[in-house]
């Protein structure tokens, strides 16, 4: 099914009543149909004709499971808070046959130069295709072409300024693991400038182990993208929240802003933590043109339990200590390091299939010197780190669970590394 939730300030979020939930299929066969992942637009247009007053429709595409997915239609008349079905829950997009069975996540968003709504969703087969298909009513969806060599769950697609210049706004296609491509959208077709880096690797804002399937809040009054990705931890032996007792199983990330920016390399996508979050700042240290060794006294008797921290300092190899969560720098890999223990020996110890357990735990995420200073921002909370690198150019977000009495902020390994600025906020809760 899908939850629901409200908020006017991207951090603090109401639950309301479950969306959309499963039903009795169509076809009268046995079972339900489950509702997985979509999105939803606001009818601009009102071309469902169901506008109550001022209070624009919203109108969603979700993915219904079945031997063969199809993608089912819903709107709400007001703000969300109930949803009706279109036509019984029977298919607004049918399944496309002689593609992949399980072609899911449709995301829909509005086309204001052409008057008119776009889907774009993963549909597989032989060339790996994502499909898109544009509608002036919301009803019927005509097909305008594929994009090969895509298909990945959760294709997301958005229109983002350049350089903060809205005059200059190019087009994103992104993916659930973190992978995308920048290019241009004319309404129709797309033309991607490609989505391979100078070392033939995919272009990628993502480089931890739990970020995935995120979700963009687009088209917003203030022009703004923002970014909530799913922090997953669901393999047997680390579920943190289970464990805990919590009334919830995982988590969604902080909010991120989506920027475009030009570098060396070409335009990249950048990702930071929205401005709200300063909102929670309750107690900082700014400190400036210091060794490690200086910080470390300066730090010595602060002890926040959240932290949102922004170190820049010279190139060279360091550890920043986190509540026991350590974040090592390597300047001749150009990569900050950081191995989630936690989570590979509770998955290691709970793996039941012949040979060893897939994966170490260690993630890489690149951190080339700007001017030979890097900068390195990071978030810890009770259960996560997010960690963003020369100011969003690359991003890493793990589930982790500092010990509740280790308040300890520490930069290990050369005394005398010089730091420019390293500024500690505290945070209070949201709850």
């Amino acid at each position: 099914s899908w939850g629901n939730a409200v908020s006017t300030d991207l951090m603090h979020w109401q639950q309301l009543p479950h969306a959309i939930n499963p039903y009795a299929k169509i076809d009268g066969s046995e079972g339900v149909h489950a509702i997985w992942s979509g999105s939803a637009v606001v009818d601009e247009l009102n071309a469902l004709g169901m506008q109550k007053g001022d209070t624009k429709t919203l109108f969603a595409l979700y993915s219904a499971t079945h031997e063969k997915f199809f993608q089912g239609g819903a709107y709400s008349t007001d703000k969300g808070r109930t949803w009706t079905k279109i036509n019984g829950g029977k298919p607004v997009i049918p399944h496309q046959e002689g593609f992949s069975k399980g072609q899911r996540d449709p995301r829909v968003f509005y086309y204001a130069p052409g008057k008119h709504y776009v889907t774009i969703m993963m549909i597989g087969g032989k060339d790996r295709a994502v499909r898109l298909w544009k509608s002036t009513d919301l009803l019927n969806w005509k097909i305008m072409g594929d994009i090969p060599n895509k298909a990945a769950e959760c294709i997301d697609m958005f229109h983002v300024a350049v350089d903060g210049d809205p005059n200059n706004r190019k087009w994103v296609i992104a993916d659930a693991p973190g992978r995308y491509e920048v290019g241009e959208f004319n309404g129709g077709k797309w033309k991607g400038f490609g989505d391979n880096d100078d070392n033939g690797d995919r272009l990628r804002f993502e480089y931890g182990d739990a970020w995935y399937a995120a979700q963009a809040f687009n088209q917003a009054p203030d022009g703004r993208t923002v970014h909530v990705g799913w922090l997953r931890s669901k393999q047997r032996g680390y579920r943190p929240f289970l464990e805990a007792g919590m009334p919830f199983t995982q988590q969604m990330s902080v909010p991120v802003e989506i920027t475009l920016r030009t570098t060396p390399d070409g335009l990249r996508m950048f990702r930071n933590p929205v401005k709200e979050i300063e909102k929670h700042y309750t107690k900082s240290v700014k400190l400036e043109n210091l060794s490690a060794k200086q910080a470390r006294v300066k730090l010595n008797s602060f002890e926040p339990e959240f932290i949102d921290v922004t170190l820049r300092c010279a190139a060279e190899d360091f550890t920043l200590n986190l509540r026991g969560q350590r974040v090592r720098y390597e300047a001749k890999a150009k990569e900050f390091v950081f191995t989630n223990s936690a989570r590979v020996a509770g998955e290691s110890a709970a793996w039941n299939r012949k040979g060893p357990y897939r994966d170490n735990g260690i993630r890489r995420i690149p951190a080339r010197a700007i001017d030979g200073k890097i900068t390195l921002r990071a978030l810890i909370d009770r259960a996560s780190l997010e960690l963003f690198v020369n100011d969003g150019q690359s991003a890493a977000s793990f589930v982790v669970v500092p010990m509740a009495a280790n308040r300890e902020i520490d930069i290990e390994g050369n005394p005398a590394l010089p730091i420019d600025s390293l500024t500690v906020h505290e945070l209070k809760s949201i709850w």
